[in-house]
């Protein structure tokens, strides 16, 4: 983990630091009243500049004297963000006013929320699907559920996003007002909202969870509604490669001597298919679960734009627009993280499961 990282961060840097004019790096500091000397100060102060560097003109230039080599940079950098250090961001109405890290950890809850609400659904609905389809093998619920999860695999996201607007925000209303909400991490004006939910305090967090432990339930309501249409759109794809996963596996578990010895015994076959077959065919899909909430965990970008869920994955696309470099990087290094340490749990969970592996 640790050299995958390091790695990784290698990489990042050098996208952001060396390909980009050196200047790019002084963009969330430098205020309009600054001038060339202040600049050119701030540029040495960063360890972008050379103390030998006479004018932020020959800066901008990317003068080989005025540049520090990359590799400090990076050195510096690296010590830097290690300490907690991200700078600020240029995220735009927050430009030069709040630390990058206080943004991303103020947005980061909203991502993770959705990326839960999603992770419950894939394995609430992927599972089940993939065992009854294995199970009921080129029988009608095979075919039902080979079409749920192919089309769900299939279908653009940023399409049934729309599509889900289209039904319960337009087309399904009552009094003129959608079903469920549109966008935003808190529904207050649609058919099964409550207008004026209140304030909560700030736990986590997360609104759902932040609304329970204030004792909000009509806050609790509200944001449990806004997370609907967003969840369901993010885990349609996840569900369909959930579904064929654990189908295929199931089906290879369930031609094995072993599973015919227990049917020949008589034991019912839901114990069959749940206690002996399921526990050995779990494992592949343990590995694409882990996967799944990793990748949800990281933010879904074009599902927090399309919802206006005020998420990291929403503010990195801003970043993306204004080169904001600090936003970007951290957000790459934390996607990357949740994804090692994921795959870490896996591994864990894959030994508590299956008492033949060991490490």
């Amino acid at each position: 983990m640790v050299f995958v990282l390091f790695g990784l961060s290698i990489i990042v840097f050098y996208l952001t630091r060396g390909l980009l004019p050196p200047n790019t790096a002084l963009a969330p500091y430098i205020t309009p009243r600054m001038d060339d000397a202040a600049k050119l100060s701030l540029a040495k102060g960063l360890g972008v500049a050379t103390s030998a560097c006479q004018s932020f003109e020959d800066f901008s230039m990317g003068k080989s004297y005025c540049i520090t080599p990359l590799w400090n940079q990076y050195l510096s950098w690296l010590l830097t963000v290690l300490s907690g250090n991200w700078g600020y961001t240029l995220l735009p109405g927050i430009s030069g006013s709040q630390t990058t890290w206080d943004v991303f950890a103020g947005r980061f809850p909203f991502t993770a929320e959705l990326a839960i609400a999603a992770s419950i659904l894939t394995i609430a609905i992927g599972i089940p699907l993939g065992i009854i389809s294995a199970t009921h093998n080129n029988k009608l619920p095979d075919h039902l559920s080979r079409i749920v999860s192919l089309g769900g695999y299939s279908i653009p996201q940023f399409w049934f996003a729309v599509m889900l607007q289209l039904i319960f925000v337009i087309y399904v209303n009552v009094n003129g007002q959608g079903l469920l909400p549109a966008n935003g991490a808190l529904a207050t004006s649609c058919a099964i909202c409550i207008p004026n939910p209140g304030t909560i305090s700030t736990f986590t967090g997360l609104p759902v969870i932040d609304s329970l432990l204030s004792g909000n339930i009509s806050y609790f309501w509200d944001s449990l509604i806004a997370l609907i249409l967003p969840s369901l759109t993010l885990a349609i794809t996840s569900i369909g490669a959930l579904t064929r996963i654990v189908r295929s596996s199931m089906m290879e578990v369930l031609r094995q001597d072993y599973i015919l010895l227990a049917r020949s015994k008589g034991i019912k076959e839901r114990v069959v298919i749940y206690r002996h077959a399921l526990r050995n065919a779990i494992l592949p899909a343990i590995t694409v679960s882990g996967l799944i909430i990793a990748f949800l965990l990281g933010g879904a970008v074009i599902i927090e734009i399309i919802f206006s869920w005020p998420g990291v994955g929403q503010a990195s696309l801003s970043a993306a627009y204004v080169l904001d470099i600090n936003f970007l990087e951290l957000y790459v290094l934390v996607t990357a993280l949740i994804i090692v340490v994921a795959n870490l749990v896996v591994d864990i969970i894959y030994a508590k499961i299956d008492p033949r592996i060991r490490y």
